[in-house]
């Protein structure tokens, strides 16, 4: 167990955040959501690097394209960026992938089937996922229980996934929140043990005692990643949970930030 204050956190770990938004999002009231706060609370934590997404992204590629170089540029060696695929939009999407996937600090692909009601499977992706495998590009889904009221969550079943990662071994996908709710936590342990390729983040507000240790004691430390889901879930949280798993060291320390730091190609 980590006794020490959070903020010290930094001095016996690497912390890289692979789960992060910026951007304004009109419809919720969030009064922390303003990106120079965001940033100085991940450094102030020590956060090393983080990877982000855009709110404005998820609903519209143009202001996507637009919105995130700016911000990326801002906050250069610091920051770095996943690029939204929208099946709605596939030609653009794809045309915009093509411009931007060779920046520098664009290291990820983040798509989000219950935003965009799309299952993966759907034909829109097809060209979609064909890309991704020959780019060897790492991709961050949303992935949710669809057993919940939300019903867009079943767009997200981190199962609708299975077909995808057989089809594409070259693949590495990542299944934001782990699958979001109730057993489905504990499912996708069971999906990761028959594909190499798949990771998982712990990013939101996945607060189960005990989950992350079960997926280090049945498939080990080096697909999970850390993730804060910043502005919507307190770093602190996220931080306090990692740090005080009874796991090893070493498992901590890939989770923290040594598997993004493999995964992404970022330099620490």
């Amino acid at each position: 167990m980590f006794s020490g204050s959070l903020e010290n956190l930094a001095k016996e770990y690497v912390i890289i955040d692979t789960h992060l938004h910026l951007g304004a999002l009109s419809y919720l009231y969030m009064p922390s959501n303003n990106d120079e706060n965001i940033i100085n609370l991940l450094k102030k934590f020590g956060v090393k690097k983080a990877v982000c997404a855009t709110h404005g992204s998820l609903s519209s590629i143009n202001f996507g394209s637009d919105e995130l170089p700016g911000i990326l540029e801002k906050y250069a060696d610091f920051l770095y960026g996943y690029f939204v695929f929208n099946p709605n939009f596939e030609e653009s999407s794809l045309k915009t992938l093509e411009n931007y996937l060779d920046k520098k600090y664009i290291v990820g692909v983040k798509i989000h089937p219950s935003w965009h009601f799309c299952y993966p499977y759907d034909k829109r992706y097809e060209r979609f996922w064909d890309f991704i495998q020959e780019r060897q590009v790492p991709v961050l889904t949303h992935s949710w229980n669809p057993d919940v009221p939300n019903k867009a969550q079943k767009f997200s079943d981190p199962f609708a996934f299975e077909d995808i990662v057989r089809k594409f071994p070259n693949l590495k996908l990542i299944l934001a929140h782990a699958g979001g709710r109730g057993d489905m936590l504990y499912k996708v342990i069971t999906l990761m043990e028959k594909h190499s390729n798949l990771y998982v983040d712990f990013a939101g507000d996945i607060f189960v005692p005990g989950l992350i240790e079960e997926y280090v004691r049945r498939i080990g430390s080096k697909r999970l990643l850390f993730g804060t889901d910043m502005p919507w879930v307190d770093i602190r949280f996220q931080l306090a949970n990692v740090a005080n798993l009874e796991v090893a060291e070493n498992d901590k320390r890939n989770i923290f930030g040594i598997n993004a730091s493999k995964l992404f190609n970022l330099k620490i």
